[in-house]
């Protein structure tokens, strides 16, 4: 793919990751504040989705090229030690920022309890498990599938595309305040790199989806 057809598909997909948040958001107005942020959770995933999808056919590519193809047995233990690196990283990255700012750290993670308790509330466990696992299939496909296909067709060398697909992907919880934008974007610099050395999404999905429910876990516990 020349750079220019990937620049733009980059702004394409950013402008409808925007377009979409608000079509989700509005959808979830209208009901019942308890189910809000799981309809804009779906409907925004929905929709991502059929956005990676309508521009990968707009280029004659198939899914295959953004690293979704058939899993295989191996992927399960290299997603295990994708969350363990996740894990790794996003603990040194808070613990040191706690050692400096604790009153900063302790106030995102107010926030995040906040966010979890609208996400939890009213959902059984097992139907809280399967919003999280789609939250991890449909943004690994547009941040480790879509973007970082894109930035490694208009950027060289590895490092430079996953600084910039995972920069985007943390800016796009920029709900979460700044330390959850450093947060996922440290994530997202991991699952990039398990992607990019393995050739499949799968690994980076089920990491993805592990650390949601385990993160959902520690906060409900910590309530």
């Amino acid at each position: 793919m020349k750079p220019f057809n990937a620049l733009v598909d980059i702004g394409a997909a950013l402008a409808l990751f925007v377009l979409s948040s608000v079509i989700a958001g509005s959808a979830a107005a209208y009901l019942p504040e308890a189910f809000r942020l799981t309809v804009v959770v779906v409907v925004q995933g929905l929709l991502l989705i059929a956005v990676v999808g309508v521009l990968l056919a707009w280029r004659g590519q198939r899914w295959r090229v953004i690293g979704l193809v058939t899993p295989v047995l191996g992927d399960g233990p290299r997603a295990l030690l994708a969350y363990g690196a996740c894990l790794g990283v996003n603990l040194v990255f808070i613990y040191t920022l706690y050692a400096m700012f604790p009153s900063i750290v302790e106030a995102h993670t107010e926030r995040l309890g906040f966010i979890v308790q609208q996400l939890s509330a009213g959902l059984p466990f097992p139907l809280l498990v399967v919003v999280l696992g789609f939250v991890g299939i449909y943004e690994e496909i547009f941040a480790r599938g879509l973007l970082l296909a894109r930035c490694r067709a208009l950027l060289s060398g590895t490092w430079a595309p996953v600084l910039v697909s995972s920069l985007l992907f943390g800016l796009g919880h920029l709900y979460q305040g700044w330390i959850g934008v450093g947060q996922t974007t440290l994530i997202g610099i991991v699952l990039a790199l398990v992607v990019i050395r393995w050739g499949t999404l799968w690994p980076a999905i089920i990491a993805h989806a592990l650390l949601d429910v385990s993160s959902i876990l520690f906060m409900e516990a910590a309530a």
